[in-house]
């Protein structure tokens, strides 16, 4: 195992960045507990909320449908908070996660928890989150093109986040702050403005009809408008809840509560981690779930998840990808919209930080386990991995110019509802093999939320298998590969 290096006492010597330092990681202890559950917060609201509704609202059909799928979401999401906690409080480590699972079940799960967090959780989601500000920026500008700006917001916060930790964490609080009254003011206006819903044109309705009549849009006799059509929308017959449609929706919701616990990837950094570590991954969940939940009840009361959809270029419907600044113009107006589409991509930059922040922590955490060339593990003065979120940063980019944005929500959720699947099995594994170590948290009702997040996690994949074999190959072949990696990497370890 490679020994991480203190930073240089020349950070510590100026009483800026000076804090206690983890004597096993060289890390200082920097993060405040309100500084924690705002990573996570930043972490979990962001492009997800604002686009994934828009996504599966056509395939779920019903508000039923379309609500359970965002419960039975939030539901995954705390039961893995649950037990997280208890991983991140007994090892309060840099990617707590991963180092977890790489002491309860062996360095092989440990790897592909890894590979799987930081590849999937943090390179392909910040290249969607990153494309997706682009695409709100352009409803604005249009001659900008997205991946340019998204190539532009990387690259600044990486530059900012590869020097200094405690000026990221600065950037990371003003940000969440304001992302928090953005969503609340959000939710406010969509309350207090009832409006009339945004129903379907007669000219979308008219190629409904022409290209599939048996649909729920498709059989919406012509002519018929105003109050008559939203109650034909709003009373369409959706998939049963327990079916493969509204499986692969959570799987999709998977990204947008992704985030709720990257607390325990800079575990290493965070003061009174014992205490503060559950407090911030336990309370982004029930927060954020919360408010999760309010902003679907707004999408819902302008728009019948039936009629999540456009006419794209060649006259074909497509989903609604940007929910958010089509209900905010619907509400406010061109002008309150753009303004509200301005506030948007504040919120999805501050999602960005976050993301580059935490990700980086775990090339680090990986190198130190020897898992990963040491390099990447090497601090700077100030205790940032800087070549670690500089790897990130390349990879990130990459994939950014070679990948759309639709290709990414299910892919994403579907791996990172696997990697949680590790995390949860170690917990059953080290409450059986270790019963005594000092657990500073422990789940209530163990072993109930461990079990129903795998049993969740189980029929998500099982759904996503019987709805659409994509994503699965895709899965498979992500895991392959990153498995026929490992003796490569492991030979570029033992070289360096």
């Amino acid at each position: 195992m490679t020994t991480p290096p203190a930073p240089s006492e020349s950070g510590a010597a100026s009483g800026v960045e000076s804090a206690s330092i983890d004597r096993e990681s060289g890390q200082r202890r920097l993060i405040s507990g309100p500084s924690a559950l705002g990573i996570c917060i930043a972490s979990m609201i962001g492009s997800g909320i604002f686009t994934v509704t828009g996504f599966i609202g056509p395939e779920l059909v019903s508000t039923r449908n379309l609500m359970a799928a965002w419960v039975i979401g939030g539901l995954v999401a705390l039961c893995g908070g649950l037990s997280v906690a208890e991983l991140a409080a007994m090892r309060p480590r840099a990617s707590a996660q991963y180092v977890v699972v790489h002491d309860a079940l062996g360095a092989g799960a440990g790897y592909l928890k890894g590979m799987i967090t930081l590849l999937i959780g943090y390179v392909s989601s910040l290249a969607a989150v990153a494309l997706v500000t682009g695409e709100y920026l352009q409803q604005l500008a249009p001659a900008i093109d997205p991946r340019i700006t998204a190539t532009a917001v990387l690259t600044a916060l990486s530059l900012v986040h590869a020097r200094t930790v405690l000026g990221g964490q600065r950037i990371n609080d003003i940000l969440v702050a304001f992302k928090l009254l953005l969503v609340v003011g959000f939710i406010g206006v969509g309350f207090v403005l009832m409006g009339e819903p945004l129903l379907p044109s007669a000219e979308l309705l008219d190629a409904a009809r022409r290209l599939d009549p048996t649909s729920p849009l498709g059989a919406i006799p012509a002519g018929t408008a105003g109050p008559q059509l939203e109650a034909l929308l709003r009373g369409a017959t959706g998939p049963g809840l327990l079916s493969g449609a509204v499986g692969l929706a959570v799987v999709s919701i998977s990204f947008a509560y992704l985030g709720w616990s990257t607390a325990a990837e800079v575990a290493g950094e965070v003061r009174r981690p014992q205490r503060n570590l559950p407090l911030a991954i336990i309370g982004s969940v029930l927060l954020v779930g919360t408010l999760y939940l309010l902003i679907n009840i707004v999408y819902l009361r302008v728009i019948p998840p039936v009629a999540m959809v456009e006419l794209g270029a060649g006259g074909e419907l497509v989903a609604l990808p940007a929910i958010g600044s089509t209900v905010a113009q619907h509400l406010l107006g061109e002008r309150g919209g753009s303004f509200v589409t301005i506030a948007l991509i504040g919120l999805f930059v501050s999602t960005l930080s976050t993301g580059t922040m935490t990700g980086g922590r775990i090339f680090a955490a990986m190198s130190w386990k020897g898992q990963l060339p040491a390099p990447l593990g090497r601090l700077n003065e100030h205790g940032a991995p800087t070549r670690a979120i500089l790897v990130m940063l390349a990879i990130t980019l990459t994939m950014v110019w070679s990948s759309s944005l639709a290709s990414l929500f299910e892919y994403v959720g579907l791996l990172t509802t696997i990697a949680m699947m590790l995390a949860m099995v170690s917990v059953i594994v080290l409450r059986r093999r270790s019963p005594d170590l000092p657990r500073p948290f422990r789940v209530p009702l163990y072993p109930i939320p461990p079990l129903i997040s795998l049993g969740i996690g189980s029929w998500l994949v099982a759904s996503a298998v019987q709805r659409d074999w994509q994503p699965v190959a895709a899965t498979a072949g992500t895991i392959i590969a990153i498995t026929l990696l490992r003796p490569v990497l492991t030979r570029t370890v033992s070289a360096a």
